[in-house]
C-alpha cells in the first residue's frame, strides 16, 4: 500500500515538474519567436482572431463564426437564431431597424453602407446610439418634411462591391444612401496582392469552408477553433504559454494537412485572379478602376430611382491625426499612409464627374486625446457612446446638408 502510494506520489510530482518545465520552454521558445514577451491571454486573442474573428460573446460557447449565415448575393450576414445568433439582427440579416418593403410615407430612409465602421457607426448595439439619424433629427429637416431614419448597411470585413450590391437590392426603399468605406478596399486597391478588387473577405470561406478546403480539413479547421475558443476562456488553460504552444503545432498540423490536399483547378483565388505578369502598380491602377466603377453604378442607380448619393472615405489612424501613446500601442502598422492617401486623392478626383465623394482623413487633425480603439475602430463607452462617431456624424450631416440642400432646424 506504501509502496503504491510512493510511486504514484512520485508519479504526480514528475508530471507536475514534467509540465512546469514544458511551460517554462514554452515561453521561451514562444518569447523567442515574438522577440518579446506576450501574456497567454494575449497569445489566445491573438489566435482566436486567426480562426473566428474579432467578435465572440464574451464567456460563452459561442464564437463568431456562430453568427454568421450566408447570403446568395451579399456573401454573408448574421443571424439571430439560438443559441450563438447576435442581439438586434434585422429582417436581412445586418444590424439595427428592419428594411422596409416599398419606401415609407412616414419616413425619410437613409441606407448607410460600408465595412465595419459603418456598422458601429450607423447602430451596432441594440439601443445604443444613432450617430447619423439623431444629427440629423436634431438639426436638419428632411426634403419631405418627415423624421429621417437611417437604416444599417455595414457589416464586418464588408468592402465593395457588397456595398453597390445592397444598394442595387434595396435601393427603390431608400430615399438616400451615404457610403463610408475606403478602409477594407486599401487592402486590395494597393495592388499588393495578385487578386481582383472583388476577392472575397475571409468570412466567405468561414460560411463556405468547402470552397477551399476538403471535408476533412474543414472538420480540422472547426475542431481546432473550438479548442481555442474552449482554451482562451478556462480559467487555468487561457494562462498557460504550453497550450498556445499546442494550439500552434495543432495550427500548423492543420495547414499541413490543407497543403496536401492534391492541385485543384478551380479554387476562389483562380476565379479571382489577375494576369501574373502585371506588376503591383498595373495591379494597383487596376483596382482602383473597380473601385471607381462601383462609387459611378451606385451614383447612376441612384438617379435613376431618384434617390439621393454622397460618398465618405473613412478617417484612418496612419493618416491626419496625432496618436497618443494608447492608440500607438494598438493601430498597428500604419505604413500604408502613402497608399490609403493616394487611394484617396485618385477617389476624388470622381467628383470631377459630378459624384459626391468626400474624404474624411482630416477630421480628427485637432485632437490630441483617444479616439482609435483599433487599427480602424472608434473608442466607445459602456453604453457604446463614442466622441469619434459623434463627429463623424456632424461631419457627414454637413455635407449632405450642403449637397442636398437640407434646411437647418431652428435651435430649441
Amino acid at each position: 500500500m506504501k509502496r503504491t502510494a510512493f510511486v504514484l506520489g512520485t508519479a504526480f510530482l514528475a508530471l507536475v515538474l514534467g509540465l512546469v518545465v514544458f511551460e517554462l520552454l514554452a515561453i521561451a521558445v514562444l518569447t523567442d519567436t515574438d522577440r518579446h514577451y506576450v501574456s497567454a491571454r494575449e497569445r489566445f486573442r491573438r489566435e482566436e482572431d486567426t480562426y473566428i474573428g474579432d467578435v465572440s460573446r464574451a464567456g460563452g460557447p459561442c464564437q463568431y463564426i456562430d453568427s454568421l449565415f450566408p447570403h446568395p448575393y451579399l456573401a454573408f450576414v448574421h443571424h439571430a437564431n439560438p443559441p450563438c445568433g447576435l442581439p438586434g439582427i434585422n429582417n436581412i440579416g445586418l444590424f439595427g431597424s428592419d428594411f422596409p418593403s416599398e419606401r415609407r410615407p412616414d419616413r425619410f430612409v437613409i441606407l448607410v453602407t460600408g465595412g465595419s465602421v459603418a456598422a458601429q457607426f450607423g447602430q451596432l448595439i441594440p439601443g445604443g446610439p444613432k450617430y447619423l439619424e439623431e444629427t440629423l433629427n436634431a438639426s436638419y429637416q428632411s426634403p419631405t418634411g418627415q423624421p429621417f431614419l437611417v437604416l444599417n448597411g455595414g457589416d464586418g470585413a464588408w468592402k465593395q462591391p457588397q456595398q453597390a450590391i445592397l444598394f442595387l437590392l434595396y435601393s427603390d426603399v431608400v430615399d438616400a444612401d451615404v457610403t463610408l468605406d475606403g478602409y477594407n478596399e486599401h487592402y486590395y486597391a494597393s495592388g499588393a496582392a495578385p487578386v481582383r478588387f472583388e476577392y472575397p473577405a475571409n468570412n466567405f470561406m468561414m460560411v463556405n469552408p468547402l470552397a477551399e478546403n476538403s471535408y476533412d480539413v474543414v472538420a480540422s479547421r472547426w475542431l481546432l477553433g473550438r479548442l481555442v475558443g474552449y482554451a482562451s476562456r478556462n480559467r487555468v488553460l487561457s494562462r498557460s504559454h504550453g497550450a498556445v504552444m499546442i494550439v500552434r503545432v495543432l495550427r500548423s498540423a492543420v495547414e499541413r494537412l490543407s497543403a496536401s490536399v492534391g492541385e485543384r483547378k478551380t479554387t476562389v483565388q483562380s476565379i479571382f485572379a489577375l494576369p501574373p505578369d502585371w506588376d503591383r502598380e498595373r495591379r494597383m491602377q487596376y483596382a482602383m478602376g473597380q473601385y471607381k466603377k462601383y462609387i459611378r453604378a451606385m451614383d447612376v442607380l441612384a438617379a435613376d430611382r431618384s434617390v439621393l448619393a454622397a460618398h465618405f472615405i473613412q478617417p484612418c489612424p496612419a493618416i491626419g491625426k496625432r496618436l497618443t501613446p494608447e492608440e500607438q500601442a494598438v493601430v498597428g502598422d500604419l505604413s500604408y499612409a502613402g497608399t490609403y492617401a493616394r487611394m484617396t486623392e485618385g477617389l476624388l478626383g470622381l467628383r470631377r464627374d459630378g459624384v459626391k465623394i468626400f474624404s474624411l482623413l482630416q477630421l480628427f487633425h485637432d485632437v490630441d486625446h483617444t479616439l482609435y480603439e483599433d487599427h480602424a475602430h472608434m473608442k466607445k463607452d459602456a453604453r457604446g457612446e463614442s466622441e469619434g462617431y459623434r463627429r463623424m456624424a456632424s461631419a457627414i450631416a454637413q455635407s449632405i446638408a450642403g449637397e442636398w440642400g437640407l434646411k437647418p432646424r431652428a435651435p430649441n
